[in-house]
């Protein structure tokens, strides 16, 4: 009877050592899992910061911006010229070498949203002024003249193949030219004075080539008024196109160096008589440019 009970009193023992032992066994398998996973989260952590400073220091995301900016600096130009043209009182006008300043920018409100379409519509604006322009007037006196470009619209934006593909920019709005020689009475030449204003619709592109970007695009603007040149034929109508291409190349976190070239063009159709005043069969107005500039995207 006293083995049994001794042999029952060494197992009980035994039992509550072992249980004893638990806790401080799961205390010290904690302590060295955390230890052994310090090392990964701060490894993962400088992982996740490289690679935001990579982003900051990748390509400007322009298909996935919230605003885009920038200045340029356009060596402009005009060629104003008449098709079959019978009276003496017209003649074509020129002007060459003129530097027009030009900020623009985009902006698109949702950007940050995970709304499927809204976060891809937004507005542009650009705006630019010609410096130190004159136009020559009857006997060679200098005419005061100035030359304004505005153009302002809803703009949307497709990526074709993810966020650092190409993109496809649709636009529509209004868009104004304008270009006034103070009056001179020689009608040769007060009539080189046109304000387009136009409903605008264009469709561009940004394609990626390596660390460089291609952009180019067109519109088509249907002119609302024109200015004083129609007002000098029997019932014209006007038409106008524009063309712009441009080279972007990144040189710091989201901000690129540009430069391009544009053109626009108005064509006229005139439903002259004989007698009248001033005949001609229609008119070309040209406008051309190459740029230099910057953009920072965010």
């Amino acid at each position: 009877m006293q083995r049994r009970t001794l042999a029952r009193s060494v197992l009980h023992a035994s039992s509550r050592r072992r249980a004893g032992c638990s806790p401080a066994a799961a205390a010290l398998a904690t302590a060295l899992s955390a230890l052994a996973a310090a090392p990964v989260a701060r490894a993962d952590g400088a992982q996740a910061a490289a690679g935001a400073h990579d982003q900051d220091d990748g390509p400007p995301p322009v298909g996935t911006a919230l605003f885009v900016v920038g200045v340029d600096l356009e060596i402009a130009g005009r060629a104003l010229s008449y098709s079959d043209l019978l009276s003496e009182n017209l003649r074509t006008y020129e002007a060459l070498g003129v530097p027009m300043p030009c900020v623009w920018g985009e902006l698109f409100p949702l950007a940050r949203s995970a709304l499927p379409v809204l976060r891809d519509l937004g507005l542009s604006l650009s705006y630019a002024r010609a410096l130190g322009l004159d136009s020559e007037g009857a006997g060679g006196a200098r005419a005061s003249t100035s030359w304004n470009r505005l153009h302002a619209g809803l703009r949307g934006r497709y990526r074709l193949g993810g966020q650092a593909g190409p993109v496809v920019f649709g636009t529509f709005g209004l868009a104004w030219t304008g270009f006034a020689i103070e009056p001179t009475g020689d009608p040769s030449r007060d009539a080189a004075s046109v304000s387009y204003v136009s409903l605008r619709l264009a469709l561009d592109g940004r394609l990626p080539l390596g660390p460089v970007a291609l952009e180019a695009g067109g519109g088509y603007q249907a002119p609302l008024s024109t200015g004083r040149l129609a007002s000098y034929f029997r019932e014209p109508s006007a038409h106008g196109v524009d063309l712009r291409l441009a080279l972007a190349v990144p040189f710091a976190p989201r901000t690129e160096a540009r430069a391009g070239a544009s053109y626009t063009r108005f064509f006229y159709d005139f439903d002259s008589e004989p007698g009248d005043l001033h005949v001609a069969g229609g008119a070309l107005d040209q406008l051309f440019g190459v740029h230099l500039g910057v953009s920072h995207a965010y």
